[in-house]
Order: structure tokens, then sequence, then C-alpha cells
């Protein structure tokens, strides 16, 4: 599968590394600083005949970008495309209608951790490997003894969390993988509302589960 990354210069390193290690990756890169507001937002983007790829995943983080992403999109064929960082990309309601004027589904999240499957033959690699997060677990002595990432959040903070819970109390394992996504460098909002509590409660939850098999 050939995957699109859109990003700015010298931004979302990490998930291009990991996305790497299964896909072959294009990577159009914008300027590290953009305009607030963008009239042309064609002077900034402007994806290469070549770009020859399955799906885009943008860190653009700009709503005028994503809008013309989409558009581009379109007129290259590609039918897919995961905005990912939340509000700063723009708003859900306006991207998902020009996607769907265009023949190009768009999948929003605010929290790269909470990106949803979809159900694509074309791209459904993507989903096996990144999205939710999902691990599997095994137990020995009332322990966490080893942990497998089966699907991973884009920034990374999945095989973090899978490191630092070995050895952990299954009772202390859940709440402890929730501590860790908090102080990774996640790129969620902080904040009472912001979307790091919900990056940490996916990988709670993601962990309860896997304990939850792993016992039968």
């Amino acid at each position: 599968m050939k995957l699109g990354v859109v990003t700015r210069k010298g931004k979302r390193q990490e998930d291009v590394r990991m996305f790497s290690q299964f896909f072959e990756v294009k990577i159009y890169e914008l300027p590290e600083e953009l305009p607030e507001l963008i009239d042309e937002p064609e002077r900034f983007l402007k994806l290469p005949e070549d770009f020859d790829v399955d799906m885009i995943v943008s860190f653009a983080a700009h709503p005028d970008i994503n809008l013309e992403l989409i558009k581009q999109a379109a007129e290259a064929g590609i039918k897919l495309i995961i905005v990912s960082g939340g509000a700063k990309g723009g708003a859900y309601k306006q991207l998902k209608e020009e996607g769907e004027r265009r023949g190009v589904k768009v999948v929003w999240e605010e929290i790269c951790c909470a990106t949803p499957k979809v159900e694509d033959e074309q791209t459904k690699e993507f989903f096996e490997h990144f999205g939710a997060p999902e691990v599997e677990v095994e137990i020995e002595g009332g322990k966490i003894k080893d942990v497998k990432v089966k699907r991973a959040a884009f920034c990374g903070a999945t095989y973090y969390v899978a490191e630092k819970i070995k050895g952990v109390s299954l009772e202390e394992a859940p709440t402890k993988a929730g501590y860790y996504t908090q102080i990774f460098p996640c790129l969620a909002s902080r904040g009472h509302d912001g979307g790091i509590h919900k990056a940490a409660r996916a990988h709670k939850r993601a962990v309860e589960r896997a304990i939850e098999r792993a016992l039968g």
C-alpha cells in the first residue's frame, strides 16, 4: 500500500518513521509557518503527478490547506483522507461536505488514537496497523509480563505505553497506561477538556480489554 503524508517542515517525523515500517510513504512538506488565512492555498500545496498513493494522512493543521487537499486528492483519484489535529485542521462538517461533493471520504479526529476503521479494500491495511489502540498482554504472577502492540496511535504513544506497563500489576496496569499516555509527548490539547484525557482513556480501555482477553 502507498501512503501519502502531508505535513509541515520538520514536523511529525516520528509518525512518518512508523508509517514507513509498514508502507511505501510519499511525503509532501509544507512550510513550517503558514498564514492564518490563505486565499490561494495552491500557492503552498501542489501535489506532484507522481503522488500516486492509496490514501493521505494530513498533518497540515490548516483548514484552507485541507480543503485544497480534498480538491487535489479528488483530481488525482485519491478517495480517502485522514485529517489529524482536530479543529486546527478545519471544521469537520465543512471538510466532510467538501469531501462528499468531490467523492473523497474524510476522516476527522481530534486525537489520532480515536481514528475509526474504514471498511475499504484498498486502504484496510492502514487500519490494521494504525488508529484506535489495541494490544495483547502476556500475564505471569499477577503482572504484565509482555505486551504486543496490534494497532497503534500515529504518534507512537501505544508503543511507549506497552514498554512502560511491563512488570506492572494487573490492578494498576490500566491506570498506568492512561498515565503514561499523558506524559508521552502527545500533541493532543491539554486542559480540563483536552484531547489528552481522551487519549489516556483510549489506552486505559485497550489495556483493560487485553487483560480480560488474557484471563479468558
